[in-house]
C-alpha cells in the first residue's frame, strides 16, 4: 500500500505532528520567593545575595566549586598557594558535602544571625584554619605560614608584633582563649 501525500483539504498541522519537546534538565529557574522569609529576609535581599553568588559562580552551575573559590580569594587580593586552605574553607561552608557551595549554603553564610554561641563556633572554625598542626594552639611559624598563604607581605617583626598582641597570657602560643579574647575583646567564659 503506497502512502499518498495529504490533499490540501487534509493538511497536517505541523505543531500537532511533532512530539512535545522533552523536559529541560538542569537547575530549575531561580525564584527568590523560595528563599524569602519575611520579616527577616525579603525577596529583594535574597536577590541581592543571589547577585553576589552569581559573581563567584563563574560557570553558572549553581555551585561555587574549589577553583571558583580560589579565583574569588585571588580576586580579593588573597593569594592561595596551598589547596589545603581552599579545601578547609570549602569544608566549613559545604554543609551537604557536595564538593561546592550552593546558593542555599551561601545564603545561610551571608544572612546568619550571630549569637554568642555562634560567634564562639565561628571563631573556633577560623582558629582551626590557623592551627595547622591541630594542637589546639597557634605557633609563630603557623601564623607566619597563614600570612604567606593569604598573600600578606609582612616582615618577621610585623608578624612577631601581631603574635605578641594575640598571645594574651604570654605563654609563647596563641590558644583558643587568647584568639577568642582578641577577636571579641571579651574574656572567654565570662559572658
Amino acid at each position: 500500500m503506497s502512502r499518498q501525500a495529504p490533499s490540501s483539504a487534509q493538511k497536517v498541522d505541523p505543531k500537532k505532528a511533532l512530539p512535545p519537546p522533552p523536559p529541560q534538565k538542569g537547575p530549575k529557574p531561580f525564584n527568590a520567593e523560595d528563599y524569602a522569609k519575611p520579616p527577616h529576609l525579603t525577596k529583594e535581599e535574597v536577590l541581592e545575595v543571589k547577585q553576589a553568588f552569581d559573581i563567584f559562580d563563574n560557570d553558572g552551575s549553581g555551585s561555587i566549586d574549589p577553583q571558583e573559590l580560589r579565583e574569588a580569594f585571588e580576586a580579593s587580593g588573597i593569594k592561595t598557594y596551598h589547596n589545603k586552605f581552599i579545601y578547609q574553607v570549602l569544608g566549613e561552608l559545604d554543609t551537604d558535602n557536595s564538593g561546592g557551595i550552593d546558593f542555599e549554603e551561601f545564603l545561610h553564610l551571608a544572612t546568619a544571625k550571630v549569637s554568642d554561641k555562634d560567634t564562639r563556633e565561628q571563631i573556633q572554625k577560623v582558629f582551626n584554619l590557623y592551627d595547622w598542626n591541630k594542637e589546639g594552639r597557634i605557633t609563630w611559624d603557623e601564623l607566619k605560614r597563614v600570612a604567606q598563604d593569604l598573600g600578606e607581605e609582612m616582615t618577621d617583626e610585623e608578624i612577631q608584633h601581631m603574635f605578641k598582641k594575640a598571645d594574651l597570657d604570654d605563654d609563647g602560643f596563641v590558644t583558643f582563649d587568647d584568639f577568642y579574647n582578641l577577636m571579641t575583646q571579651k574574656e572567654y567564659g565570662k559572658q
